[in-house]
């Protein structure tokens, strides 16, 4: 049970992106260059349920990968604490996707009341939870490397160093949410497959 719901890790990037893309050709006009993703589950867009119902899929997703990722945590690092709250990132990051489905933009609940900025420690807290695990070296450095870019992408997008205008913003938030939300599905990908060598028969 844990590894499945893990892997449903894979399937949030996917269909967020998926939503994303597929929503965007379903919009005249769009611009992914001076748009915000949002705007494809506001009332201007033609079909604005491809976006919302995809997010709110992913979020879904999400909120269960969570569980995963803590009960597989738990059981490669022998620690309940940090997996849990490894876990419990991801799940809040979900959280707030079914919000935004939900609750398209401009509607003030369609931020989720903060909620996904717990995406911005989860790579942190999978790296602690895998601290005392040499043989995992290659997914604790691609974590790192995840923290770094997001949390430059993250601090550009609110404005540090002023890099961001009307005509690129969507430019930013591409960069932004590709740095901060496909890395769930190749850690949970890795996770699965050392769990499938843990519990694989000894020849």
């Amino acid at each position: 049970m844990d590894r499945w719901l893990l892997r449903l890790g894979i399937a949030a990037p996917v269909l967020y992106l998926g939503g994303v893309i597929v929503g965007s050709l379903f919009y005249p006009g769009y611009s992914h260059a001076t748009q915000y993703a949002s705007e494809l589950g506001s009332a201007s867009a033609a079909r604005p349920e491809i976006f919302n119902y995809g997010i709110i899929a992913a979020g879904v997703c999400a909120v269960l990968a969570g569980l995963g990722f803590a009960l597989v945590l738990r059981t490669l690092s022998k620690g309940w604490l940090v997996s849990s709250l490894a876990g419990l990132s991801i799940s809040l990051w979900g959280a707030s996707m079914i919000m935004g489905g939900m609750f398209p933009m401009p509607d003030e609940r369609h931020g989720g009341f903060g909620l996904g900025m717990a995406i911005q420690v989860a790579p942190l807290l999978v790296f602690l939870a895998l601290n005392g695990r040499a043989q995992m070296t290659g997914l604790k450095t691609f974590l790192l490397l995840v923290l770094i870019a997001s949390g430059a992408l993250f601090a550009i997008m609110m404005g540090v160093g002023g890099l961001v205008h009307r005509a690129d913003v969507g430019l930013w938030q591409r960069a932004y949410a590709l740095s901060s939300i496909p890395w769930i599905a190749v850690a949970a990908l890795c996770l699965d497959q050392a769990m499938g060598r843990r519990r694989a028969p000894a020849a």
